[in-house]
């Protein structure tokens, strides 16, 4: 059994798609600023919800949640490799 505070994703995020109005958005790191894109919990009101945070440095550029993702796209070095 999955533990609540677990998010379901684990390995190093290298990019992410998401479409809004009708139109795709992609975002990787090292490209516009983005510095990481990281798997987050936030408190739904019955539940945990997954998000994705895309960070520049210390400050949060955006916040998506998981399930209106259209991709998630996973690097092959390790997570500890992360910036």
């Amino acid at each position: 059994m999955r533990d609540e505070k677990e998010h379901p994703i684990n390995q190093k995020i290298q990019s992410i798609s998401f479409q809004e109005s009708g139109c795709a958005e992609y975002y990787s790191v090292g490209k516009g600023g983005v510095t990481r894109i990281e798997a987050a919990i936030k408190s739904g009101m019955y539940a945990s919800i997954p998000y994705v945070r895309e960070r520049g440095d210390d400050v949060c550029l955006a916040e998506f949640c998981q399930h209106h993702l259209l991709g998630v796209f996973f690097s092959s070095e390790p997570e500890s490799d992360q910036l």
